[in-house]
């Protein structure tokens, strides 16, 4: 295991959750064609993260390779104060594409988001989506995504749209 620049921690870290809870109107239906369905409660969770460690599973190419793994765990923060913590694994899947699978666990429960994003190699991703997959607890009923706004070498920045 090869210890990694901290992009990747801040790549699937900045993806982390925790709650400013602010419930607004959002149609279930995002095509609009069944009106008559109740509006969804969509919960607004904006949180900050602190990497505290990455780790690279080399596959034994030279160089960023095929199938090499990138393990990447982080606390979560939501105004300041601890919230829980994330881990991830991202798979590079192309030269310059990985496909990331994580988990915030939270005080309520867990929830899983995953995406697969192209950067160039050694630069974090910035401003993209992620998908939340399913949660526990709290979450069990929760879709969505994510927002990153802002990637740092040990942290993030995001927002979190759950439709619940």
């Amino acid at each position: 295991m090869i210890s990694l620049p901290k992009w990747g921690v801040v790549a699937a870290t900045a993806l982390s959750v925790a709650a400013l809870v602010s419930p607004v109107s959002a149609s279930d239906d995002p095509s609009g064609r069944h009106a008559s369905a109740a509006p969804a409660r969509v919960q607004v969770i904006s949180l900050t993260s602190t990497s505290t460690g990455t780790t690279v599973v080399d596959n034994g190419t030279p160089g960023p390779g095929l199938g090499d793994q990138i393990i990447i765990t982080a606390k979560l923060f939501r105004n300041g104060r601890s919230y829980g913590t994330e881990a991830a694994v991202c798979t590079r899947v192309a030269p310059a594409t990985t496909h990331c699978v994580g988990t915030f666990s939270l005080p309520l429960g867990q929830l899983t988001w995953q995406h697969l994003k192209t950067t160039p190699v050694g630069t974090p991703p910035r401003d993209f989506d992620v998908a939340v997959t399913g949660g526990t607890g709290l979450y069990r009923t929760a879709r969505g995504h994510a927002h990153i706004d802002r990637i740092a070498h040990d942290g993030g920045a995001f927002t979190l749209y759950l439709v619940r």
